[in-house]
């Protein structure tokens, strides 16, 4: 079952990047603390589900990819929360961590997630050195320049636009979000022997998924149970955020993410994977995504 699956996920995972960071400084705490808060783990999930119908990655492998792809994550909502971004003092249902630990300190503690990242990567035993450079660079490109922080800045430009169009806010949305959920389905694929069509298909799968995660976001910040979503409801509101729901209304967005997730999943069912037997782990959570409360 899906459950019985993200929990193992949780708990391997966090096990790990608890063991990686350590406690032994005010820096690493800060790091710990964010990274150790209830969560989900969908993208350290979906890195896993995808990687298990790869025959030519090991588990452990897969455990560091996924620690990587959530210290990333854990990062970007440190940052995200900020004054100076999004301004959000809770989080997971907890203090934000520049509320625990100062501005200074939840800077640093997003900077130190970031670079461990790729280092949990670079030290891998199992990965070789051309494995090692693809998941970096996978990495790289989606939270970059180009990616998670470029889609944060067009976040903050938009704000209080009215001219922001339906097309804009997809490009923010790929960019902020989609990119990194996109990284965690094709890490876990890494020197597969899925041909160049199906790697297309897959690649597409995870570009819809992305952002139908998103658009169920903008959605549960309008209709979500508080203490569910674990943050301020209606923050976008706060913040004068172009959302979905502002832009296209709320049944024409829930219309816009179930379809999004049916292309997908029509993707997903074409694809030849080396052990299909898994993809009904990628299938269940691509339902999870939009079936979800928080």
């Amino acid at each position: 079952m899906l459950q019985d699956f993200l929990s193992s996920v949780q708990t391997e995972v966090k096990s790990r990047i608890k063991d990686i960071i350590g406690e032994s400084n005010p820096i690493e705490k800060s790091m710990t603390y964010t990274s150790m808060l209830p969560s989900k783990m969908v993208r350290a999930g979906l890195v896993i589900a995808s990687g298990e119908a790869n025959t030519n990655i090991d588990k452990s492998s897969l455990i560091n990819m996924a620690c990587a792809i959530e210290m990333m994550h854990s990062y970007s909502l440190i940052h995200d929360d900020l004054p100076c971004m999004d301004d959000d003092d809770i989080r997971r249902n907890s203090p934000s961590n520049h509320v625990v630990f100062g501005e200074a300190n939840a800077v640093l503690a997003g900077d130190a997630l970031q670079a461990l990242a790729f280092q949990v990567i670079a030290e891998d035993e199992k990965l070789d050195d051309g494995q090692k450079i693809k998941a970096i660079k996978l990495l790289s490109s989606a939270c970059g320049k180009n990616g998670m922080v470029y889609g944060q800045h067009l976040d903050i430009e938009n704000e209080n636009n009215e001219h922001t169009t339906q097309l804009d806010l997809e490009q923010i949305h790929h960019l902020k979000t989609g990119r990194l959920i996109e990284c965690s389905i094709l890490m876990g694929q890494i020197n597969s022997s899925i041909n160049l069509d199906d790697q297309k298909k897959l690649e597409l799968f995870s570009q819809k998924i992305g952002l139908a995660f998103q658009i169920k976001d903008d959605v549960l910040d309008i209709v979500g149970n508080i203490e569910k979503l674990g943050k301020n409801k209606l923050s976008d509101i706060k913040n004068d955020k172009s959302t979905y729901v502002k832009i296209v209304g709320l049944e024409n967005a829930i219309e816009r993410y179930e379809a999004l997730t049916q292309d997908a999943l029509f993707l997903l069912r074409n694809v030849s994977y080396d052990n299909n037997e898994q993809t009904d782990k990628l299938e269940n959570l691509a339902k999870y995504i939009i079936n979800r409360e928080s």
